[in-house]
């Protein structure tokens, strides 16, 4: 997914975020197929005007929207380490998965994870996210001899991950961050000494 992010004024960026952020509330409240340009310009206050000089329309909103979370999951998951230096799974502790922190404080976006009615596409975004990072930069360090850096095995904990998160979501949140970082952690002990970002 192609990242459109620009060099924008502190002013336009805050804009945006205003009609990003109202969308999401709609769609939270109404289902995606229930919110019109004129929801988004009237809940972020604005003019429709406004909108226009930012958006075509509902579908190029939905697509920033999408790709800007798209790229935030990645970059969160990544940002703790330093490139081309081991971690010891061992030493992480709560702090080392940004990616949790991060869900949990844009609840707002990833409940739409759990809505039937919801952006077209997006279910597959968290755990596809999830894979191409790993499959880009991580090299994982196996505990025993098998081949936990394939594809496929990255597939594989992407999908977990995701899975996972999306089931503290659906419980509305209730362990703590620090909570849900620990058993990340855990299954990751189980499976590998070690890893390093590219």
């Amino acid at each position: 997914m192609a990242d459109k992010k620009e060099n924008l004024s502190p002013q336009v960026e805050r804009t945006k975020h205003h009609f990003k952020q109202a969308f999401t509330e709609l769609i939270n409240e109404k289902g995606f197929n229930h919110v019109s340009v004129t929801d988004i310009v009237q809940r972020a206050q604005y003019n429709r005007a406004t909108f226009y000089l930012y958006y075509l329309d509902k579908p190029d909103i939905t697509e920033e929207l999408r790709s800007e979370m798209f790229q935030q999951i990645k970059q969160t998951s990544k940002d703790r380490y330093i490139p081309g230096k081991e971690v010891a799974t061992e030493s992480m502790n709560e702090d080392s998965f940004g990616l949790v922190t991060f869900i949990y404080d844009n609840r707002s976006f990833f409940n739409l994870y759990l809505k039937e009615d919801t952006i077209p596409g997006l279910y597959q975004d968290l755990p596809r996210a999830i894979f191409e990072l790993f499959d880009e930069q991580f090299t994982f360090t196996p505990v025993g001899d098998h081949d936990i850096n394939s594809p496929a095995f990255k597939l594989y904990m992407a999908h977990g991950t995701a899975g996972l998160i999306l089931d503290w979501a659906k419980n509305g949140y209730q362990k703590s961050p620090i909570e849900v970082s620990r058993e990340l952690i855990g299954i990751l002990q189980a499976i590998a000494v070690g890893f390093r970002v590219e």
